[in-house]
C-alpha cells in the first residue's frame, strides 16, 4: 500500500505543533538556571511561540480526523461529515481522537491563562505528554502491543526533548534578551540533554523499525516504509553530526563571542532540520504502512479493540487498522 501523502502534509504541522511545544515547555522548566527573574523571562520569550503551535494544533487537528474518516468509508470530504460520530464511537483512532482533540483546546487555553509563568510551562508540558501518548495509541506500534507502544512513546518524549532544548536556546538567547552567562550555561545544559536524548531517540527508533519491519534487508530496501526510514536516518545522522560538532568543539570555548555566535547559528540549523526534515519524514512514515505482516497470534497479542469491524456504505465489510495520529488504512474481507 502506497503511503498517504496528502495525510501526511496534513499532520506535519499537526506533529509539529505538538512536539516543540512539548518540548520547550521541558526545556523552560529544566534547563534553563533557576534564578526565578531568568525562568519568568525565557517563558515569556517562549509564549508567543506555544499560543501560535497551539492555535495550529487546534485548528488542523478536526481536518485531520475528517480525512481520516473519509479514508476510511472511501468517500470525500464532505460525505464524511456524518461518519464521524461513527467513527469517533466505533473504531479504535476515533475513541483516541475523542481525547486529543479536546486536549488541543486546552492547550490553546492554557496559553492564556493569567498564571505564574512556571505554572504555565507545567500545564502545557502535561497537556502535550498526554497529547503525545494519544499519538503513540494510535500509531503503528499498537499492532505490536502495549511494549511496542510504550517504546514508541518514548522515542517521541526524547525526540521531543531534543528538538525543544535546542530550539528553547535559540529563541531565548536571539528574543528574550539572555544575558551571556545565560546562554553559556544553558548551552552546556542542552549539550548534555541532546546527548542523552540522542542515546534514547536511537534505541527506540530502532526498536519501533525492527518491530515494524522485521531482519530481512530487502524489506527495508525494497518497500516505501523502508526507504523513507533510510531517508530519516539519513537526515539524523546529519543533525548528529552538526550537534556532536557543536558539543566537542564548540560547547568547550562558548565564552568567546566568535564562538558563542556559531554555536547559535548551529543549533537554529539543527532546530530547522529536525522540524522541516526529520518530523516531515516522520509525519511520510506514520502515514506508510509497514510490510511486515502479522501472524494470527501477532493479532491476538495486540492492544484490544485496535481493529474495529464496520459496515461501509457499500454493505462490505472492512477492518480498520489505525495508525498514526488520525490516521487509519481499511482492507476488504
Amino acid at each position: 500500500m502506497q503511503p498517504l501523502y496528502g495525510r501526511a502534509v496534513l499532520e506535519w504541522p499537526l506533529v509539529v505543533a505538538v512536539i516543540t511545544v512539548f518540548g520547550t515547555g521541558a526545556f523552560a522548566l529544566f534547563c534553563t538556571p533557576s534564578s526565578e527573574a531568568q525562568s519568568e523571562a525565557v517563558v515569556s520569550a517562549l509564549s508567543p511561540l506555544w499560543r501560535g503551535l497551539a492555535a495550529v494544533a487546534v485548528l488542523i487537528s478536526p481536518f485531520v480526523l475528517l480525512d481520516l474518516t473519509a479514508e476510511m468509508a472511501a468517500v470525500s470530504w464532505w460525505a464524511a461529515i456524518p461518519l464521524l460520530p461513527k467513527v469517533m464511537t466505533d473504531t479504535h483512532v476515533g475513541r483516541v481522537w475523542t481525547g486529543f482533540m479536546p486536549a488541543t483546546v486546552l492547550l490553546l487555553a492554557s496559553t492564556f491563562l493569567p498564571q505564574r509563568h512556571s505554572c504555565r510551562a507545567i500545564v502545557l508540558l502535561t497537556l502535550t505528554t498526554l497529547l503525545l501518548l494519544f499519538d503513540a495509541l494510535s500509531s503503528h506500534a499498537t499492532d505490536k502491543g502495549w511494549t511496542t507502544v510504550a517504546v514508541y512513546f518514548v522515542h517521541e518524549i526524547a525526540a521531543g526533548l531534543w528538538l525543544g532544548a535546542l530550539l528553547g536556546l535559540w529563541i531565548v538567547a536571539r528574543h528574550g534578551q539572555a544575558s551571556i552567562r545565560w546562554v553559556e550555561d544553558t548551552a552546556s545544559r542542552v549539550s548534555q540533554l541532546a546527548a542523552w536524548c540522542v542515546l534514547v531517540v536511537a534505541l527506540t527508533g530502532g526498536y519501533v523499525a525492527y518491530e515494524a519491519l522485521g531482519l530481512p534487508i530487502d524489506r527495508l530496501l525494497l518497500s516505501d516504509y523502508g526507504r523513507i526510514l533510510i531517508a530519516k536516518v539519513i537526515v539524523f545522522g546529519i543533525v548528529l553530526a552538526l550537534g556532536a560538532y557543536n558539543r566537542y568543539w564548540l560547547v568547550p570555548q562558548v565564552r568567546s563571542a566568535l564562538t558563542r555566535e556559531a554555536l547559535l547559528r548551529n543549533v537554529g540549523v539543527e532546530s530547522l532540520i529536525l522540524l522541516a526534515g526529520v518530523l516531515a519524514l516522520a509525519s511520510l512514515l506514520a502515514n506508510t504502512p509497514p510490510v511486515h505482516h502479522h501472524t494470527g497470534q501477532e493479532l491476538s497479542d495486540s492492544i484490544p479493540n485496535l481493529l474495529d469491524t464496520r459496515r461501509c456504505e457499500d454493505n462490505t465489510i472492512a477492518r480498520c487498522s489505525t495508525l498514526s495520529i488520525g490516521s487509519g488504512f481499511c482492507s476488504e474481507s
